[in-house]
């Protein structure tokens, strides 16, 4: 009987939150000191992304009993829906890909992300675990996202070797190149940001997230990511002016800490000139046409507009783009042109349409929750959507665990007892 209430999906899901929780911080500061040591030995580089897909693959079954616990007919369609989808989206990358390991890998990553979104969304629906949990716990994350740069003050020289040989665009301890490590950040900084300014004016703000938005805005400046820069502002300055709550001694203490952040990082190391949020700007200025200050995303997106021509009505199946020619990465770095590349202009459309309808659902919880958590975590959603049109961390497991973690929370929020959030003030 003990080992049967043991596999209970309220139980299981009581375990499995926590431990996922506790996987992001300790992700973040592991995966980069075990590449440190170790990336001269395989000649490659091991990544939090590599990390966290590992982590999920191995959790989903424990992950999938929470699936169990959706009973409402709402919920069941979305079952439903999910297991059509996936497996569609399965079967046709398997039909049309040459190279089937990176699809079935962006595909399962996806899949497990979505798992760890319904979760989540049961262990806040049931009041398993609260959404202030979820914040701390991802604030705690954004310590870690110095460990790179730290690592790479360690032994300067040894990194200068090791991007000889595959550039330092394409090497940085723990993630796959410098924007990598700007997803984190950006995801942190906005999430930091959200907080502190859509409190409540009597709440105290908390000096430990003015620190740690001094350490995000520094390591999104010491990565260069300029697409970070733009997913942060839009979506910061979106959800400040939206709040029913606008604490304005918070935001001006979230852009002054900021500010101190961009400043640090202009005196930081860095390895070559794609490093440097200041520096990258400068060059994008000097730049005589568009297509070079984009960095090649105008004619990435040329060649992805050519490739959904030639087959608008089937696409190419889940992330075919190291099987075509003309890109040099994982993804298109826009992810409406990707979902016509992937499954062709009439399902893409659909499923475009579905992830306004979502953003729509919660953009309207949070007008109505009207609470910094709240807030906080929709800044996460619209920040990463914001980075997806221009960027691809939509193609990495640990950006997706993120953006599950924080969906599932506000869904599960949505729909608790009332259909509304039962959050307790901080203290």
């Amino acid at each position: 009987m003990k080992n049967t209430a043991l596999f209970e999906p309220q139980r299981l899901t009581k375990t499995i939150c926590p431990f996922v929780l506790v996987f992001i911080p300790i992700n973040m500061f592991f995966s980069p000191i075990f590449d440190f040591f170790t990336v001269e030995e395989r000649g490659t580089n091991w990544t939090v992304t590599l990390s966290a897909f590992v982590f999920v693959l191995a959790s989903m079954p424990l992950l999938a009993a929470s699936v169990l616990s959706l009973k409402s007919r709402r919920e069941k369609l979305f079952v439903r829906c999910m297991a059509v989808f996936f497996l569609y989206a399965f079967s046709l990358t398997l039909y049309l890909a040459s190279d089937r390991f990176y699809p079935v890998y962006g595909l399962t990553s996806a899949l497990g992300a979505t798992l760890v979104g319904t979760v989540f969304y049961v262990a806040v629906r049931d009041s398993i675990i609260s959404p202030r949990t979820v914040i701390y716990s991802l604030a705690c994350a954004a310590v870690f996202v110095v460990m790179p740069l730290l690592l790479i003050q360690i032994d300067i020289e040894r990194f200068a070797e090791l991007s000889k040989g595959v550039g330092a665009a394409n090497l940085l301890y723990g993630y796959e190149n410098p924007r990598a490590v700007g997803w984190i950040s950006t995801i942190c900084l906005s999430m930091l940001a959200a907080h502190v300014s859509t409190q409540p004016d009597e709440n105290r703000i908390r000096p430990v997230f003015l620190l740690l938005i001094i350490v995000s805005t520094a390591i999104l400046f010491w990565s260069g990511s300029r697409g970070g820069l733009v997913a942060f502002t839009v979506s910061i300055a979106f959800v400040f002016s939206l709040s029913k709550t606008k604490n304005y001694k918070g935001l001006l203490s979230a852009i002054s800490s900021a500010c101190v952040g961009a400043a640090v990082s202009y005196f930081l190391y860095l390895p070559s000139q794609v490093f440097g949020l200041f520096g990258r700007i400068g060059q994008s200025l000097e730049e005589e046409s568009i297509a070079a200050a984009s960095s090649g995303r105008i004619e990435v997106w040329n060649k992805t507009i050519e490739y959904i021509l030639e087959r608008p009505f089937t696409g190419y199946g889940f992330l075919p783009h190291k099987s075509l020619e003309g890109f040099n990465h994982g993804s298109a770095h826009n992810i409406i042109l990707d979902s016509w590349l992937w499954f062709g202009l009439i399902i893409g459309t659909l499923f475009i349409l579905l992830g306004v309808l979502f953003w729509v659902t919660v953009f309207t919880f949070f007008r109505k929750a009207n609470d910094h958590r709240v807030s906080a975590l929709f800044c996460v959603v619209t920040t990463l959507l914001v980075y997806s049109m221009i960027s691809g961390p939509y193609a990495r497991t640990f950006p997706l665990l993120i953006f599950a973690i924080a969906s599932g929370v506000l869904l599960g929020l949505r729909s608790s007892k009332g259909n509304a959030p039962q959050l307790r003030p901080d203290s």
